[in-house]
């Protein structure tokens, strides 16, 4: 029987589908009921002898894939990989697929409820209106205002599409160029400086890495449109934090809403009215939603048991 590892805490939560079909499929589980992720210490630990892992956001570096003595694939719950070290897993002849298209209308809807708040200064209005405030809170609406998107992979496009839909300009910056889906969405590809310079609303999109780590940050946003907009929910590594938060107080930024950020960010907020008005915060959450939690699990269980029953696997990363 093999031994299988599953660490994200969400997986199975709303059908027990995805571990139904793996018990069936022959393999033991081995499922975090922690509560929490696992760190890099747990991990070494519980990788040793299991044949293969469903991961989430735990660490999957060197040292602890080093510890690793019969894994064979790695099963990414969601997109993003950066938390696996995919050349070393590559010289080890290990495996890895992801579940690309299981999140995607979750995160880009969540990327639309922020545009939304921030537009209408939503958390500012709930603050002062449960402090008793009388007066009224002036927002901004979204209709033809410009909206960039930095990273236009799948979760990028739907978040296109729907900002189309309310009738907004958008402007696109990715190493691949879809013609033909920026011809049919009467979007426009620009590069990276036009883009910070021209948008009222930036929404990042990227995996970190070198080239990607803090791609915003203070001489970024002094080139920016005064009162502009500033979303994450891709890695909080590709935003420079520390300068979002002066770019608030220097009123270069009208606000900003982040899925993704370092533990210390809400600390730094903490007892400041005007950084917790402007800044919205939530815990890394635009790929939940019950129907993209069923949808990466049954994913993510479907790659194991593909893979070790020889089929065809269509989301491997290369």
């Amino acid at each position: 029987m093999k031994k299988l590892l599953i660490t994200p805490r969400s997986f199975a939560s709303i059908s027990k589908s995805p571990i139904e079909i793996l018990e069936k499929s022959g393999f033991e589980l081995f499922l975090n009921k922690t509560g929490k992720s696992y760190d890099e210490g747990k991990m070494k630990e519980l990788i040793v002898d299991v044949d293969a892992v469903i991961i989430g956001t735990d660490p999957l570096n060197e040292e602890v894939l080093k510890k690793a003595k019969k894994l064979k694939f790695i099963s990414k719950y969601g997109v993003g990989v950066d938390n696996i070290d995919l050349n070393f897993a590559q010289k080890k002849g290990i495996k890895v697929a992801n579940t690309p298209y299981s999140n995607t209308q979750s995160v880009g809807e969540l990327v639309i409820a922020f545009i939304f708040a921030l537009s209408r200064r939503l958390v500012e209005a709930d603050k002062r209106t449960k402090s008793n405030y009388q007066g009224k809170v002036v927002g901004n609406t979204v209709k033809g205002k410009i909206l960039g998107i930095l990273g236009l992979g799948n979760i990028g496009k739907a978040v296109a599409k729907m900002a189309r839909g309310l009738e907004m300009e958008v402007l696109a910056n990715d190493l691949n160029l879809d013609k033909e889906f920026a011809k049919e969405h009467s979007l426009e590809y620009v590069d990276f400086e036009n883009l910070i310079r021209k948008s009222d609303y930036i929404s990042c999109h990227l995996p970190l890495n070198s080239q990607t780590k803090n791609i915003i940050s203070r001489e970024e946003i002094k080139r920016m449109k005064s009162g502009v907009f500033i979303i994450n929910t891709s890695r909080s590594g590709v935003i420079d934090e520390e300068s979002i938060l002066n770019g608030i107080k220097g009123k270069k930024i009208s606000g900003a809403a982040l899925d993704v950020f370092e533990e210390a960010l809400a600390e730094k907020i903490k007892g400041d009215r005007e950084l917790d008005e402007k800044i919205i915060l939530s815990p890394h959450m635009g790929a939940h939603t019950e129907e993209a939690i069923n949808d990466m699990g049954t994913q993510a269980a479907r790659n194991v048991i593909d893979f070790f029953g020889g089929e065809n696997i269509k989301n491997l990363v290369e």
